[in-house]
């Protein structure tokens, strides 16, 4: 059995792996449906949601993490929130590590960027950026002062330098790369004609970058910088966005619950990108698969207690689990 464990309201990610993978069994759980069950079920556990965690979360999710490591040969856990990094740190260190080329700033660092253009987005969310491209230091003030004018915290806040170039006239092109446990593999890529790729454009993909991504996904491109990235970030299972600049690798953040459609609504009218969708979506299932290799016969996991769970702040945890124990 895999349990993969999500904040409240991030379940609709899950639902195009939850309807795909028909053995081994999957099972979705809130943090909070978890910390409610007195006896653990046995099985693989997959934390995810660690850019969505509140600093109280971390550590109780953290200690649960730790909980069902100890517990024996009947758990194993993937993605210690309390280890992965968000994404500022993720960015700060692949810069340092010089794998990318830009770099990010914490807006209360109170330093200003080393280049331009720039944009500011928050760095728990997976929301678009909070401005556009701002191309000198005027623009990111003016920014700067408008967000705060709405009542937008410092705190959380981020400048990351632009990186990006076209793949061809007008059109942008970001890549994905897939880790389930050791398995680090080439999942898809995107297209738009905005530097800001995020679901990509509706109107056919070229024809050339669509038989450039099918190749990718079989020659299972970039592996060895994208296993270097999941390294640093202690992450063990998600997915890294990243881009190709003047022919390098440059990783944009790594998602630990990335939303994904079910196989049957990603048909497309070029049958090559429905190929590669395809094959990539088959090694996820089989990593996923090979997660299932625990000892169903060893002890089970027992209460889990943690003294931020009985405080004013997580009240509501404390309800939800006399709720779901009626």
């Amino acid at each position: 059995m895999i349990h993969v464990v999500h904040k409240e309201g991030c379940h609709f990610t899950l639902d195009g792996i939850l309807s795909d993978l028909a053995s081994p069994p999957l099972k979705l759980w809130t943090y909070s449906s978890l910390l409610a069950k007195r006896i653990f079920p046995k099985g693989t556990y997959i934390f995810v949601d660690r850019e969505r965690m509140d600093p109280w979360e971390l550590r109780v999710y953290a200690a649960l993490h730790q909980h069902l490591s100890q517990a024996g040969s009947a758990y194993q856990v993937l993605n210690n929130p309390g280890r992965v990094k968000n994404r500022y740190e993720l960015l700060r260190l692949l810069f340092k590590e010089k794998i990318n080329r830009f770099n990010v700033y914490l807006i209360t660092e109170c330093e200003m960027p080393s280049r331009y253009p720039v944009f500011i987005r928050r760095i728990h969310d997976h929301k678009p950026p909070l401005s556009g491209l701002l191309h000198n230091h005027h623009e990111l003030v003016n920014a700067l002062k408008e967000l705060r004018d709405q009542n937008e915290p410092d705190e959380g806040l981020m400048i990351t330098e632009y990186c990006a170039e076209p793949v061809m006239v007008n059109l942008f092109q970001k890549h994905s790369s897939f880790r389930v446990g050791d398995r680090v593999f080439y999942y898809h890529t995107m297209v738009d004609e905005t530097w800001l790729v995020k679901f990509g454009m509706k109107k056919p993909y070229p024809e050339e970058l669509c038989k450039d991504d099918l190749q990718n996904v079989i020659s299972n491109a970039y592996v060895d910088q994208l296993r270097r990235a999941f390294d640093l970030a202690n992450i063990e299972y998600g997915r890294a966005d990243f881009g190709i600049v003047n022919g390098e690798v440059q990783i944009y953040e790594i998602n630990t619950n990335p939303h994904m459609k079910p196989l049957s609504k990603m048909i497309f009218k070029n049958s090559i990108r429905t190929e590669s969708i395809k094959l990539a979506r088959n090694k996820l299932l089989e990593a996923l698969s090979e997660l299932d290799n625990i000892d169903v016969n060893a002890a089970s996991a027992s209460v889990f207690e943690h003294p931020l769970l009985k405080n004013e702040y997580s009240g509501l945890y404390q309800r939800k689990r006399v709720i779901q124990r009626q």
